[in-house]
């Protein structure tokens, strides 16, 4: 571990800021430097909509056409963006926001307040994460807000970080036209696609800030990990996400690539099926599960040192996590558990997990690692689409290895949009009135000693109940060439170009 936080002292540059909330000495790109920057990465963007593209994959391009209020700075504390001020009144109940001044969307209207309430409002309507807590927006001229809530929620600023909450404007928003043609505030306006194959960006000179220092982006959607690689090495694409470990581990040592590093929201994990009627059902054995999983052994043999262990199914560097008595790897104490729970003979559990071969590698040293406590693992390999659909038709399961990733860096976004028992994302079937009363108090509460002891609560509920076991943190990385400069990455993969530039 200290090999690999060497690593990143020598290869990351800081998370910055979202690619539409940077600063730039800016113009156009003279002689020595190309005018387009490619970069690829394996999944297809599932919208051009920002207010409806929450993953990754979409995030990744949308975050050079989008800007929302507020971001997370390198030390992922919130800082302006489309607001530039803001103060917390009537007891933590209304938040009052001040805009930037001269914000142009790409279509030339100018961006004022009664775009920031037409955004909050869709978003309520939408369901969003902090729609329940949600009252209105009141405009009090053209660049002032007073957002209300229905109860204090200290995790709004973060959630008004996130990519979906990206303002857009209200008298050009049509659903259906706006995934297809976007209009937002950010460096770079939409210029063309090829859906499933490339998308094209141009810069916009009327943004905000400084102009972008590369007139042209393009994201090309390239599946195989190894062809991404081998594009990066023949020069006909300028940075790659989502290589492998060897291919990293490769390129780290060769003065012709970069390897950017970010600290990461992303937490690779198990959901257990909580209300089964099989021994996954009992929480006894759910703990037992993770008491017999080698989590350090993976790290090191499986990811050759590119992530850290998890102590929890929240990142260590979102807001509000904590360190909690998680279970330790120890295979004797698991096999006593399991005799606790009438289940000293052992049984046989499933696992869903997809094609990636990182999983599917996780998936068998898990296997070995549980049939030494007496657990027979049956793995099952399909789309996560198959899987998620079997989830939500009611079908039975015992686990399925997954991710979570807090793009509000914080940790209310994983507890409200993973473990609530109403939670879209519940896939672990955990149904606790006791730990919904502790959210709904928590998520209410103004910050001070009875948020702590509520939030402590938390965490001792889900170690003791462990609805999912968190395996390790996933460390965001790219290559680039190292004729790039000015690149910079991001924490929840919103990789930012707006400063970068390829020399010739």
């Amino acid at each position: 571990m200290k090999k690999l936080l060497s690593m990143i002292l020598v290869f990351t540059l800081a998370c910055t800021l979202l690619a539409g909330c940077g600063s730039s000495d800016g113009g156009d790109s003279d002689s020595e430097y190309k005018d387009t920057i490619v970069f690829c990465q394996g999944n297809d963007i599932t919208t051009l909509d920002g207010s409806q593209a929450p993953q990754e994959r979409s995030v990744a391009l949308l975050n050079h056409i989008f800007d929302p209020l507020f971001v997370t700075d390198e030390n992922f504390e919130i800082a302006p963006c489309l607001a530039t001020e803001w103060e917390w009144q009537d007891g933590e109940k209304t938040l009052k926001v001040k805009l930037r001044e001269g914000v142009k969307f790409h279509d030339g209207s100018d961006m004022t307040a009664e775009d920031v309430k037409f955004t909050l409002d869709l978003l309520q309507e939408r369901g969003a994460t902090f729609s329940g807590n949600y009252k209105d927006t009141e405009i009090l001229n053209d660049y002032e807000v007073l957002i209300h809530l229905n109860a204090p929620n200290p995790a709004l600023l973060n959630i008004l970080s996130t990519a979906q909450t990206c303002i857009i404007p209200s008298d050009a928003y049509d659903p259906d036209a706006f995934a297809l043609n976007p209009i937002g505030t950010g460096p770079y306006k939409f210029l063309e696609s090829a859906e499933g194959d490339y998308y094209t960006l141009e810069r916009f000179d009327d943004y905000w800030g400084e102009p972008a220092k590369t007139k042209y982006l393009t994201m090309r959607i390239v599946p195989e990990p190894s062809q991404r690689a081998i594009l990066l090495e023949t020069g006909e694409v300028d940075a790659a996400y989502g290589l492998s470990f060897n291919d990293l581990n490769r390129m780290k040592d060769d003065s012709n690539y970069t390897i950017y590093t970010s600290p990461s929201m992303k937490v690779i994990l198990m959901e257990l099926n909580c209300a089964s009627d099989g021994p996954v059902g009992n929480p006894k054995v759910r703990r037992a599960i993770e008491c017999a999983i080698d989590k350090d052994s993976i790290i090191e043999s499986l990811l050759s040192g590119w992530g850290e262990p998890s102590k929890s199914i929240v990142s260590p560097y979102a807001k509000d996590y904590r360190e909690m008595a998680v279970n330790e790897y120890d295979p004797e104490l698991a096999k006593k558990l399991l005799a606790e729970a009438g289940y000293a003979d052992g049984f046989e559990l499933s696992l869903f997990t997809n094609s990636d071969q990182i999983n599917s590698e996780i998936a068998t040293v898990m296997q070995e690692q549980l049939a030494k406590v007496g657990i027979t693992l049956k793995i099952t390999v399909q789309d996560d689409n198959t899987t998620f659909s079997m989830v939500e038709n009611g079908d039975d399961f015992d686990m399925i290895l997954d991710f979570f990733q807090a793009t509000s860096c914080h940790a209310s976004y994983v507890f409200n949009d993973m473990l609530r028992s109403t939670a879209f994302n519940n896939y672990s079937r955990y149904y606790d009135k006791e730990f919904d009363s502790l959210l709904e108090k928590y998520s209410a509460t103004a910050e001070g000693p009875e948020r702590e002891e509520l939030l402590n609560k938390i965490y001792d509920k889900i170690a003791t109940d462990t609805p999912a076991i968190g395996l390790y943190i996933e460390y965001k990385t790219v290559a680039t060439t190292s004729k790039m400069e000015g690149f910079h990455a991001n924490h929840v993969g919103a990789h930012e170009f707006q400063n970068a530039r390829v020399r010739k």
